[in-house]
């Protein structure tokens, strides 16, 4: 596999938090465990140096979304979340 490297010449642009092939979940209001994790296939940046990713969703149909930075959680994140989510006693 060729390895692809790019660099950006504006002075604003910073290096996305996620990179191409990343597993990452979509941050909701519900619980982090309901999350929609994906993988990253896609990468823009906007005119307000925001970056934005197309996720490939785990869904047999093949789903895409794209959402900025701060609607992700990095696969890692997601499993401190879960770990650290307080556990319902019945």
């Amino acid at each position: 596999m060729n390895s692809i490297t790019i660099k950006f010449a504006h002075i604003c642009a910073k290096t996305p938090k996620h990179t191409f092939g990343a597993r990452v979940a979509i941050k909701s209001n519900c619980d982090s465990s309901k999350w929609i994790i994906g993988r990253v296939t896609g990468l823009r940046l906007d005119e307000d140096n925001i970056w934005n990713y197309t996720i490939m969703l785990d869904y047999p149909q093949g789903f895409c979304e794209e959402v900025t930075e701060d609607e992700l959680a990095s696969e890692d994140e997601l499993i401190s979340l879960s770990k650290s989510a307080p556990k319902m006693v019945a």
